[in-house]
């Protein structure tokens, strides 16, 4: 799982980090320290999910993005 997420600081806003799910092309923007409360999902072309039920689809993927940054970037994320 290591390769799958890259975490990188946000170039377009200050104080928040960008984390990236290669495998399946999932984004995540948040505030630092601040995770549960700013987290914006979008797919990496840009582009948002198209609706509720598709974005429900990658749950799971998004559950697996959160469990890592919490286990290897505690201190960014809270």
């Amino acid at each position: 799982m290591k390769d799958r997420f890259i975490l990188q600081r946000s170039t377009r806003q200050q104080g928040w980090w960008v984390c990236t799910d290669k495998e399946h092309n999932i984004v995540c923007r948040f505030q630092a320290h601040r995770y549960n409360d700013t987290q914006e999902f979008t797919l990496l072309d840009g582009d948002k999910f198209p609706n509720e039920a598709e974005a429900l689809k990658v749950a799971t993927y998004i559950r697996e993005m959160a469990d890592w940054l919490r286990d290897n970037h505690y201190n960014k994320v809270f």
